[in-house]
């Protein structure tokens, strides 16, 4: 089969077309012809600083090109596989579908944001430039506008499915299937050889992946590392910052004395490695909008072995195992983060169960099982088609 696998996202700034570029090298292990489009040619991909910060008509314009894209990329292909953010952007889907003639899987690779939530929990006054958009384009007052017409809807998440359910898609057209993680960029290394590749030190160490604003919670893990240091004065913070958000706040935060000078900043990294080196990953979010729904990150932690502490939100707990796999804490509290990344630090043995708990986890969440799965959809829906196309018969 040929498929065209589209996202609208640029390749450099998203995980989830690292998820859909996954996809698609499994996919072609399985015999399929595949090709990827997005809404940038390769070369401009690795020109942008920061997407988040282009104007409206920038935007417009990009996600134009994206669907001018798709429409030429899928040309001559089967069935169209089209992930986009959340259901908010479902129209865009059917009008692929009308555009081309060609069955339509679309997977939405997040949830809408709840704006009466972000207004009243003060979420926007803290971030405008990331809540914003959200409010105005990712709610479900858009969502509905949809007719919902593709062959299917792909969702990570129990979470995910229900929410299509509210805004009136058909049960038979939905699959939940996680996404995929890039697990080959995650080649094992022990622990001391991964420090050395990233020149970082012996001793305790937390990290930290991922961007700066407001939604990710890097300021909560901030105030919370002064904490971590009563008990365990010898750790270390280690931040992979992926460039993206405001660094000040952060660093205001850890501009104190006996803290600052337990911080190292890496910036982008490889990510594998960090993984690899790192004792305690904390990943602190205040929701899990903005991100695929299950976040990559958290995919490629389960895939290495990582102890890790991130928050109890319902997404993160479908996943996740509390006490098995992670130690999930209140969203927005340093107090109890700090306190769950002590508990791991102070207990190997705890540490080495979790990890052990993560690889099982992580097994069934195998991208190679996965795209067979998936492999197994489109061909359904080839085969749906083929049934509705075929010649009614001869009556008398």
């Amino acid at each position: 089969m040929k498929l065209c696998l589209a996202s609208i996202h640029p390749r450099r700034l998203s995980g989830q077309i690292e998820s859909l570029i996954a996809l698609a090298t499994h996919l072609e292990s399985l015999g399929h012809q595949v090709v990827v489009a997005s809404a940038f040619e390769s070369d401009e991909i690795g020109a942008l600083a920061d997407d988040g910060a282009a104007s409206l008509p920038a935007k417009l314009r990009r996600l134009w090109q994206a669907m001018r894209q798709v429409e030429r990329s899928a040309q001559g292909a089967d069935l169209v596989h089209l992930n986009l953010p959340t259901p908010a952007f479902a129209v865009l889907a059917d009008l692929i579908r009308a555009r081309t003639g060609l069955p339509v899987v679309v997977g939405f690779e997040a949830h809408l944001a709840d704006p009466v939530q972000l207004v009243r929990g003060g979420f926007l006054a803290r971030d405008p430039h990331f809540y914003l958009p959200r409010i105005l384009i990712n709610n479900g007052l858009v969502a509905r506008c949809a007719p919902y017409q593709c062959e299917r809807y792909v969702v990570s998440s129990r979470l995910q499915r229900d929410e299509l359910l509210r805004l009136g898609v058909a049960p038979e057209r939905l699959q939940v299937l996680a996404n995929l993680s890039n697990t080959a960029k995650l080649a094992e290394v022990g622990q001391a050889r991964a420090r050395a590749h990233l020149g970082l030190p012996d001793g305790p160490l937390v990290a930290y992946v991922g961007h700066f604003h407001h939604v990710k919670g890097a300021d909560v893990l901030a105030s919370a590392f002064a904490t971590v240091l009563r008990t365990h004065p010898q750790a270390r913070l280690a931040l992979a910052w992926s460039g993206l958000g405001e660094r000040r706040p952060i660093e205001r935060l850890l501009d104190c004395p006996g803290v600052s000078e337990r911080v190292i900043w890496l910036g982008v990294v490889d990510v594998g490695a960090l993984l690899a080196a790192t004792d305690v990953l904390a990943l602190p979010y205040r929701l899990t909008i903005g991100q695929n729904a299950f976040p990559n990150v958290v995919l490629e932690a389960l895939a290495v072995g990582v102890p890790l502490v991130t928050s109890r939100l319902p997404l993160l707990e479908e996943l996740l195992q509390e006490e098995e796999t992670a130690l999930l804490c209140p969203a927005d509290d340093p107090a109890s983060l700090g306190q769950a990344i002590s508990q791991l630090l102070s207990d190997a043995p705890r540490r080495v169960r979790m990890r052990a708990r993560q690889r099982r986890l992580a097994a069934r969440l195998e991208p190679a099982s996965l795209a067979q799965r998936y492999h197994e959809l489109y061909l359904g829906v080839q085969r749906g088609q083929a049934h509705v196309l075929q010649p009614a018969p001869n009556r008398p």
